[in-house]
Order: structure tokens, then sequence, then C-alpha cells
């Protein structure tokens, strides 16, 4: 249990849970891709996916901000 303990403290959260995040966001817009390519889009479709895409990248946009602003 030690060394599995000694792991873990050299990981940096935030990163993992960031890299944890960014995958769930590539899953979404993968899947709101094989949607749009399978079948055709709708309105309300697109409006979700670029709904989406804002969201994520607001996301981005405030991970990045200066430290202590």
């Amino acid at each position: 249990m030690a060394v599995f303990s000694r792991r873990l403290r050299r990981w940096d959260i935030v990163r993992i849970g960031a890299a944890a995040a960014g995958l769930a966001w590539l899953g979404l817009i993968g899947a709101f891709g094989y949607a749009a390519i399978s079948q055709r889009p709708t309105t309300a479709g697109l409006a979700a996916a670029a709904a989406a895409l804002l969201i994520a990248a607001a996301g981005i946009l405030y991970a990045w901000r200066e430290p202590g602003r």
C-alpha cells in the first residue's frame, strides 16, 4: 500500500481532473459528430452542439486565466 500511496502523491490531481474532463468533452463532441454524419441533423441538435462547444470554450478560457485574478 505504501508504494501505491507514494505514486498517488506524485500525481497532480488538478491535471488528472482536467484530462478526464477533456476526454469527456471529446466524447461528447464525437457523439454529436457521429450523429450529424449518420443522420440528418436538426436545428435543435445543432444548437445543442454549439452550446456544448461554447461551454467547453468558456471552461478552457477560465482555466487559462492569470493566477490571482
